[in-house]
């Protein structure tokens, strides 16, 4: 099918593409690893006239989303829905700057 020359292009071209593809992910992958080495989590004592909102908008620093951070206090605190309560606490994540 292919020529001698031309099967060794077309197996250094499947190569370098590999090889590039790989290089990248690896790049996004220690920028990410980078990210996440600066989150930390702490505890919050909900008071009366919070809310999930401004908890969140209170201690969101850590680059994504407010929506996503939602989801993220909801996840991690096995909550059901945004609701919290005088008295109670919930754990948050912030960025180490």
């Amino acid at each position: 099918m292919f020529g001698g020359n031309m099967r060794k292009l077309f197996l250094a071209f499947i190569f370098t593409l590999f090889l590039v593809s790989f290089l990248l992910g690896r790049a996004n992958t220690t920028r990410a690893d980078m990210d996440r080495e600066n989150i930390r989590y702490t505890t919050v004592k909900v008071e009366y006239g919070d809310s999930l909102d401004s908890i969140s908008r209170k201690y969101n620093n850590t680059g994504v989303s407010h929506e996503e951070y939602v989801k993220d206090v909801l996840r991690m605190n096995k909550m059901e829905s945004e609701k919290v309560h005088p008295g109670c606490f919930i754990v948050v994540s912030y960025k180490e700057e």
